[in-house]
């Protein structure tokens, strides 16, 4: 449970008799902000400001997990600490969300059953009613970037359930608010829709309000309460088809039938029930029980960290495990909404890596053509924001990641503490390539003065990371993850915004996140789940991203080159020694103590000569064609090894004692052509 210590009240929500209706929302709020009102129950009516923010009461998100995102997002916006998030999993047939945020007063809630997608967030009537910043009205009264702009969030419950509840206090005050709200189905036939306002508004459907007296004064919060989840929303949590599925296969087996499709159970899963009862104090039979990546013991901090653990060790088994074989319906929320939310990271924020974490660091530039990726030194340490505003130019201050006065946010599902399940750790998946994995960072604030200000959408920032692996697991963490003042409306996009140059193998190497912080969710659709692509700021952020991805690529060939060459390098100085200690032990072998000659191979006939009578055993490169051709470095290099170490074995065997100097060259000549292109090709 939170922290608010808000009781959930279990006074029924009406008197006998038929509740005041009132559809005027400063009547509402009048009438909310009279203490004789305590106890008694008025009644009114949602209304959307427009055709479009109905649609909201008929599902415009897909998963059950945009949701609770919503939810989750406004408590972020009410400077919320921590958030508690309760089912009755594997039934789901109830969802218990509570946080420790400011709450609602009767004005704001007041506002908020009336205007469905009038948002006072980011607004001067934001700044009145407390939900922003006196300061800045962009911001929380405790300094976050506000998420909440549509104001849609409290209604996107309606996709989980028609009727809930809504608890909430603010602090200091000696009243709570209680509201049962309940959604009904927007329809497109107006024929039918006898609930049309004369001035084009839509009722969605009514809210029972009580205002309640509360002796804890100093409580604060909203708990949202759904009794009835909707059966398909169950369905779909608990993973029914693929366990029907499951079942019928093995039924199938069972009766010697071996034609049915395989459908293999997830490996990690909440359970099984296969007999669903509607009634809640029915006892629950397990058909499977379930089978999660932690333990009893394990601290709910820890949880996400064994989930993210699981899941890489399907790598073990498979080149590129997936959550949708690995995992159940369940678990996968949780991993969807860890991603979705603005909580932390299983280990640390990128812009927190230090030089132990091993990274190569670059800085991305903002150069439009010619611009290259720049390398930075990580010193013992020294954080990846630290680096980045000692040494690049302007001393940029990465902000994404850094705490405000209004504190963490933690978020709980069912014990179980969400953190960002992206890894920071190099993968390596083959000798080829890099030793250590490379993040590419960087900021980009275009000047969009000198666009008109119809077709600029307002102002625009970033701060971005692009994360090369071997290897990116699971493949879902493989692509570009957009985040609007924290919280992501869609998962990655393996497309990187349809980058079109052909970089197959790269790009399946890249996890990539964008920190917009500032503009874009104008081009938000109203699902908050996909862009507006003609949006000028899609295209802006789309350009720096295929920016980003070129100098990412670039300095990857480039250094895989050098890697290849220093590769090859490594290996043929190995080579060469064995060379050299091969002819010495046939030397030591057939001369036993003697001195072991020293080899050289001079120029030409005098610088030969030369080194003879300085004790040298050497042959003139110019008398012998197969050392002499044109070739690259290190094959030269390679063929000057081979002739020192035959040199040393013929001598070994007394073989060039009674040759002379001339003679000698002929015979080793002649055994090199057998090696060599004599033409040096």
């Amino acid at each position: 449970m939170a922290s608010n210590n808000m009781p959930v009240s279990d006074k029924p929500s009406g008197s006998p008799s038929e509740p005041l209706l009132i559809d005027d929302g400063e009547e509402l709020s009048a009438w909310l902000s009279k203490k004789g009102n305590e106890g008694s129950v008025v009644r009114t009516r949602l209304k959307a400001s427009d055709r479009v923010i109905a649609r909201v009461t008929d599902g415009i998100y897909r998963q059950p997990s945009s949701a609770l995102r919503e939810l989750i997002s406004n408590a972020w916006d009410a400077d919320a600490n921590h958030v508690t998030v309760l089912t009755d999993a594997p039934r789901f047939s109830r969802i218990y969300v509570r946080d420790d945020g400011s709450g609602m007063s009767y004005e704001t809630l007041s506002r908020l059953v009336h205007s469905i997608g009038g948002s006072s967030k980011r607004t001067e009537v934001g700044q009145k009613l407390g939900v922003s910043s006196p300061t800045d009205p962009d911001r929380t009264p405790g300094g976050r970037l506000l998420i909440g702009k549509i104001g849609i969030g409290l209604f996107s419950v309606s996709q989980l359930a028609r009727r809930f509840r809504v608890i909430t206090k603010v602090k200091g005050n000696d009243y709570r608010l209680i509201a049962e709200i309940r959604i009904r189905a927007y329809s497109e036939d107006t024929a039918d829709d006898a609930a049309r306002d004369e001035d084009d508004n839509y009722i969605s459907g009514d809210v029972l309000i009580t205002r309640e007296s509360a002796a804890d004064v100093g409580a604060h919060g909203t708990d949202i309460i759904l009794d009835e989840v909707k059966p398909r929303v169950r369905d779909m949590l608990r993973s029914a088809d693929r366990w029907q599925a499951v079942d019928e296969r093995e039924a199938s087996e069972a009766e010697g039938e071996t034609e049915a499709a395989p459908v293999p159970e997830p490996k990690y899963h909440t359970g099984w029930i296969e007999h669903l009862s509607s009634a809640n104090d029915v006892p629950v039979v397990l058909s499977r029980p379930p089978k999660l990546p932690w333990t009893a013991e394990t601290p709910a901090d820890m949880r996400m960290s064994a989930l993210i653990d699981a899941i890489e060790r399907e790598s073990k088994v498979t080149e590129r495990p997936d959550l949708v074989k690995t995992l159940d319906t369940y678990l996968e929320t949780l991993w969807t909404l860890a991603l979705s939310v603005p909580v932390g990271y299983v280990d640390k924020h990128p812009f927190d890596l230090t030089s132990e974490s091993g990274i190569g660091l670059f800085w991305i530039s903002n150069e439009a053509k010619k611009g290259q990726a720049s390398e930075l030194v990580l010193k013992p340490g020294q954080t990846v924001r630290d680096a980045v505003r000692e040494q690049v130019a302007g001393h940029p201050e990465l902000e994404e990641g850094k705490p405000t006065a209004a504190g963490d946010f933690h978020v709980t599902i069912d014990g179980v503490e969400l953190k960002r399940p992206i890894r920071f750790k190099f993968v390596k998946t083959s000798t080829r390539g890099f030793d250590k994995a490379m993040l590419f960072v960087g900021r980009f604030a275009p000047n969009l003065q000198r666009v008109d200000s119809d077709q600029r959408g307002g102002g625009l920032a970033l701060e971005g990371y692009l994360f090369w692996n071997g290897m990116i697991v699971p493949k879902e963490n493989n692509g570009v993850l957009v985040r609007i003042r924290g919280t992501a409306g869609a998962l990655f996009d393996p497309t990187f915004f349809k980058y079109q140059v052909s970089e197959q193998t790269r790009l399946r190497q890249i996890t990539s996140e964008l920190f917009i912080r500032r503009g874009l969710d104008a081009a938000l659709n109203i699902d908050r789940e996909s862009f507006n692509f003609s949006h000028p700021h899609v295209q802006l952020v789309a350009l720096w991203l295929h920016r980003a991805i070129r100098q990412l690529t670039n300095k990857h060939k480039d250094l895989s080159k050098r890697s290849r060459a220093d590769k090859i390098e490594q290996t043929a100085l190995a080579s060469r020694d064995a060379l050299v200690k091969h002819s010495e032990a046939v030397w030591s072998t057939r001369q036993g103590s003697d001195p072991i000659p020293e080899v050289t191979i001079a120029v030409g006939r005098s610088e030969a000569e030369a080194a003879r009578a300085e004790g040298y055993m050497a042959i003139a490169r110019v008398d012998l064609p197969s050392l002499a051709g044109p070739v690259s470095t290190q094959e030269r290099a390679d063929r000057d090894a081979k002739t020192k170490a035959l040199l040393r074995v013929l001598a070994a065997f007394d073989v060039l004692e009674d040759l002379a100097y001339d003679e000698q060259e002929a015979l080793v000549e002649a055994i090199l052509k057998i090696f060599f292109d004599p033409a040096g090709q």
